[in-house]
Parts: C-alpha cells; sequence; structure tokens
C-alpha cells in the first residue's frame, strides 16, 4: 500500500545533527504550495534550538508564488502592494485619489508598524472609533473602506484566514433632511446675490458670476463639476425643445490638478436634459459676451474661469460660503440648488422624473437626501369630497295641495283624482269600549283589595 503523501503546508519528522563544536543543523522535508516537497533545515546553537528555529521557519514558509506578503509582514508592506492594487482598478480618479491619500494621512502613521497577523478585529476598532473622535464618522468610514480592500489582498496572499474588518462596527453617517429654496426664497437670495457682487472693495473685485452659477445648477439640477465641464458643443439652444448633453464631470486630483473627467460621478450621470426658456436667454447673452470678450477660451467652455482654464469646484464652494453668509443664506450651498430642482420636479411631475434629472440610479436616494419634505398640508379637499354624504330621498308632495272633495274633505293623498269625487261611505261611530288598550292588566293592589 503506498504511503499518503504529505499535505499541503505539512512537514515530516525533523531530524538534528551536529553539524560543528558549536552549531546543530535541524532538517525536515516540506511541501510547499505549488505541491512539491522540499528540503528545509535550519541552524542553532542546541539540538533543542535548531529545531524550536526549524519549526518557526516553517510555520512561516510561503512560497513567493503564491503570497507577497506574510502574517510576520508589517501593513506598510500590505499597504504597498495595496496602492498598485488601487492603481491598477477601475475605480474613479477621485476615489483612488481619497483612499490614497487616507493611506498616507491615517493608516499608515497610526497601525503601519503593525504586524498582520496581529490586526485583530479589537485593534481595527479601536483605530476607527479614534478616527472617529479626531477626524469624524465620514472619515472613519472612509478608512474602514480601504482597511476592508487591503485585508482582502492579504486573504488573496494567504496572509489572514479571516478579514478583520468584518466583525467592526463602522460608524453611520448622520444625513439631514433635505432642505431646497422656495420661488419666493431664491428670487430673494439672487437679488441679494448680485448686490453684493455689485458692492465695490479694496484688493481683488469680487466674482460677477455666482448668480449665474446659481441659475445654472437650479434650471438643470446638475452637479458644480458637472456643469463647470459644460461645453457649448454639448448644448443644442436650436432644437425643439433646447437640449443639454451631460457625460463629463471636473475633477481634482493631487497629481493631475484640475481636469475634466470623461465621464460623470456615476454611469447613470450621463444624460440629456431640456432646457427651459429662461436659462436659454441667459445662455445666448453669456455666448455673445464670451464671443466679444478678450478672454481666450480654448477648449470652449460654457463658465470657464477668469483666465478661460477649467474652474475648479472647491474655489467657487469657498467663495460662495463667503457670500452666502454675507446675503443671510448661510444654510444654503451649492448644493442646495441642485436639491432646489429636484424638489420642485418631484412635486409637479414625481420623484421618478427628478431621480433622472438628478443623474440617480434609485428613486429611492433622490427621495432620501434631494427632495425637501413638504412644509404645509397638501389641499386635498377635491378628491377626499368623492366620499360625502348622500342627502336623504324626500316623497313627492300631492300634485293639488288645496283640494278638497265634494264633502268638504281632502283627497288622501296615494289616490287617484278620479276616486277622490266619488262618494265616501258615512263614518260609523265606534264604542270606547272597542279602542284598543292593549293587554288587559290587573288594577294595582290597594290595603283594601288585599286584605279582602
Amino acid at each position: 500500500m503506498s504511503r499518503q503523501p504529505l499535505p499541503l503546508g505539512a512537514w515530516g519528522s525533523i531530524h538534528t545533527k551536529r553539524s560543528s563544536a558549536k552549531s546543530w543543523l535541524a532538517e525536515t522535508r516540506y511541501r510547499d504550495m505549488d505541491g512539491k516537497v522540499r528540503r528545509v533545515e535550519a541552524r542553532g546553537p542546541s539540538a533543542a534550538a535548531a529545531r524550536r528555529e526549524l519549526q518557526q521557519k516553517l510555520a512561516n514558509r510561503k512560497t513567493p508564488r503564491f503570497g507577497l506578503v506574510t502574517n510576520t509582514d508589517k501593513l506598510d508592506r500590505l499597504i504597498e502592494i495595496f496602492l498598485v492594487d488601487l492603481e491598477a482598478s477601475d475605480r474613479a480618479a477621485r476615489t483612488k485619489d481619497k483612499y490614497a491619500y487616507m493611506v498616507k494621512k491615517h493608516i499608515s502613521p497610526r497601525i503601519g508598524s503593525v504586524r498582520i497577523g496581529e490586526a485583530t478585529s479589537g485593534l481595527i476598532d479601536h483605530f476607527i472609533r479614534s478616527i472617529v473622535e479626531d477626524s469624524g464618522p465620514s472619515t472613519a468610514r472612509t478608512c474602514g473602506a480601504v482597511l476592508s480592500w487591503m485585508f482582502k489582498v492579504a486573504l488573496r496572499h494567504d496572509a489572514v484566514t479571516v478579514n478583520p474588518v468584518l466583525g467592526v462596527s463602522i460608524p453611520r453617517l448622520r444625513t439631514k433632511k433635505p432642505q431646497a429654496l422656495d420661488v419666493v426664497q431664491y428670487q430673494d437670495l439672487r437679488k441679494k446675490l448680485i448686490a453684493w457682487e455689485k458692492t465695490p472693495r479694496l484688493g481683488r473685485p469680487r466674482s460677477q458670476e455666482l448668480h449665474e452659477f446659481a441659475d445654472g445648477m437650479v434650471a438643470l439640477g446638475v452637479r458644480p463639476g458637472e456643469l463647470f465641464s459644460l461645453l457649448w458643443e454639448d448644448l443644442d439652444l436650436e432644437a425643439n425643445p433646447p437640449i443639454v448633453f451631460i457625460h463629463t464631470t471636473v475633477i481634482r486630483t493631487t497629481v493631475g490638478g484640475v481636469r475634466i473627467q470623461d465621464h460623470p460621478k456615476t454611469r447613470h450621470g450621463t444624460r440629456q436634459l431640456t432646457v427651459p426658456d429662461f436659462h436659454v436667454k441667459q445662455l445666448r447673452k453669456r455666448r455673445l459676451r464670451q464671443t466679444r470678450s478678450a478672454t481666450p477660451n480654448p477648449l470652449g467652455l460654457i463658465y470657464p474661469s477668469s483666465t478661460g482654464t477649467v474652474m475648479d469646484a472647491n474655489n467657487v464652494g469657498k467663495i460662495w460660503r463667503v457670500a452666502s453668509d454675507a446675503i443671510g443664506y448661510d444654510w444654503v450651498t451649492l448644493k442646495t440648488f441642485r436639491k432646489t430642482n429636484s424638489t420642485i420636479i418631484a412635486r409637479t411631475m414625481g420623484p421618478e422624473a427628478a431621480a433622472y434629472q438628478a443623474g440617480h440610479s434609485k428613486v429611492a436616494m433622490t427621495q432620501e437626501h434631494y427632495i425637501e419634505e413638504r412644509r404645509g398640508a397638501l389641499d386635498t379637499r377635491a378628491a377626499i369630497d368623492a366620499f360625502k354624504p348622500k342627502p336623504k330621498s324626500r316623497k313627492a308632495q300631492p300634485p293639488h295641495k288645496h283640494s278638497q272633495t265634494a264633502d268638504g274633505q281632502s283627497p288622501r293623498p296615494d289616490t287617484p283624482a278620479t276616486e277622490s269625487a266619488a262618494p265616501t261611505p258615512p263614518k260609523i261611530e265606534e264604542s270606547p269600549l272597542s279602542e284598543d288598550h292593549g293587554p288587559y292588566e290587573d288594577p294595582p293592589k290597594t290595603a283594601e283589595t288585599s286584605s279582602k
């Protein structure tokens, strides 16, 4: 009967022998993860020390073909492999940039020296909670996503057997209810915004285009990056109805700076939108103003920067925060205009139309994060009035209310007119005894009757 082969990752009997006057040799046969049996040896000052050294060597042994990291490597080594895997993935450029920043800013400085085998769920949980206290739940969730991906890489290289992030409770973000502008508020905001732009100041003049940015986002419901990436060739104002094609966005990365990405934030962000009439007039005036201006616009942007380059949404957001505080609308951000567009479309055309306008794949997300709840009660009286009680039916009155018969008596209402003219038989007087008194009852008892 043939002998059973060694299992993968197992070894046979360990033999020790003296190799020199001060050294001992321990050796055995080890079956690697590729199925081949190899001779493994270790040395030590004594037989027991050589045996322990060999056992530790066997426990940590991994064939390089199957594992680039082991459980004894530090997390910084795993980070190097993760960054290569991240760059080769199909994630968006902003996501790659964000994850790489989280690794260099938070993960590597805090737990980079921890060995992979020491990264338990308890250690990861302690790290996540410290990030929540120092930087907030949003940063903690991003770090949790990065660590989960890192240990998936470790799983593929057999450095761990379980992803320790699976046992960690990642804090949820507390999202506020969406708040939008109504028509009166927007007109008031726009009026004050234009006045703020025209107010003279020392130094560099204020931006004169904030109100046009607001009009564009309210009219189209696009993201700021999508608005600033629009080209004149993406717009067809002569069509019926006028349309604009959304298929790009502006991003900022630490490597490439501000640039136009050839696709929106999500695959559902590629869409065609109609342009309202008031915005069509504004865009025509803007195009005419650009043709008369000496500022170069080589890319043909609808909303270029003051130097003709791509507008940075982050810089516009900083200017907007200053302006919104000055005009008394500090709660309004650039995203509020997008919520305003979604809210008005949802109330007039339904949430599905609002989700398509915003470029969302799920209507539930639009309803939760972009559509403001109604501030007052709906006037549902016209619909509910269908359940009102019907009035009681009344019997018809006799046609001749005051007519009398020949003997001076009024005819019965249910008697035909011909019968009412006939003589009635004489009325027979009834005896008082014949009256209906109901069932007979015994008279009440008195003292006299009871004695009898």
